[in-house]
């Protein structure tokens, strides 16, 4: 997906550093660029902030927790930050190693379900990051398939990587920040946990851990075990309703992983396997 915002960044050389190519993704709050770093030639992602958020101070500042929680989490799984900057408006941009590593979504997209040791494979490796994530005091508030990518190591060992912070939560954020966060629904709809859809902004480890169980059995079935006419209704079912077993949708799932994806997927917080 490209963009002709930030286009005045194409071609420069931004900070003496790193020559701007072409954008290559934008979403909701931000656009990447691809870029090349002057010193060794290496290439990079540039992240920045779309211009007409530039002044927003929220998210400045979950911008500025995304650089932080690359610098704290130490854990292979998380892509490297390079560098952070501003741009001339004052925004944040950072500075990321490139990835060409294959999304879970665009996996699945391609060949369809996996097979239930994949998904126990791609699922254990999953939880480590989200196990150092946590220690460090965050939470990701949105794991789903487009933000996680799969590569294989030159040995053959498949290495799973976590991506995208830019709405994770923050044990020390201040007071007011969560206050304003209440009501609003953080994460993509299909994949958040109910103390999320209900709009609380006070959610702990195990938020993740339902969304780990969405992406979990959509890996597994294809399907996913929520859905709704429009948002809200999708919300509204999340709320009430339980997700239904694995094993009524592909019965070959052993009893085992079905009590793990049962587990994550549970509506009270605290059934939820740590």
């Amino acid at each position: 997906m490209s963009s002709d915002e930030r286009a005045e960044l194409r071609g420069t050389l931004l900070d003496g550093r790193y020559r701007i190519g072409a954008c290559i993704g934008v979403g909701g709050t931000g656009i990447v660029f691809e870029a090349t770093r002057i010193v060794d030639g290496a290439s990079v992602v540039i992240k920045t902030m779309r211009p007409r958020f530039a002044d927003n101070t929220d998210l400045i500042r979950r911008m500025e927790r995304e650089a932080e929680v690359y610098e704290r989490v130490v854990h292979p799984g998380i892509v490297p930050v390079y560098d952070v900057g501003r741009l001339a408006d004052g925004s944040p941009y950072l500075v990321m190693k490139r990835m060409r590593s294959e999304s879970l979504s665009q996996l699945l997209h391609r060949t369809g379900a996996l097979s239930c040791a994949e998904v126990a494979v791609v699922g254990a490796r999953l939880a480590a990051i989200l196990h150092a994530v946590h220690a460090a005091g965050y939470v990701h508030r949105d794991i789903k398939p487009e933000h996680v990518l799969l590569d294989r190591a030159p040995h053959g060992k498949l290495e799973v990587r976590l991506l995208d912070f830019g709405v994770c939560a923050s044990h020390d954020a201040p007071p007011d920040e969560k206050a304003r966060e209440r009501g609003r629904v953080y994460g993509t709809p299909n994949y958040v946990s109910p103390e999320q859809a209900a709009g609380e902004p006070n959610v702990d480890a195990r938020a993740d851990l339902f969304s780990l169980g969405v992406t979990l059995f959509e890996a597994r079935t294809g399907q996913l075990p929520f859905q709704g006419r429009n948002a809200t209704d999708l919300l509204r079912r999340i709320l009430t309703t339980d997700a239904p077993p694995i094993q009524s949708i592909s019965s070959d799932v052993s009893d085992e992983l079905a009590a793990l994806i049962g587990s994550l997927l549970s509506r009270r917080i605290q059934d939820r396997i740590p």
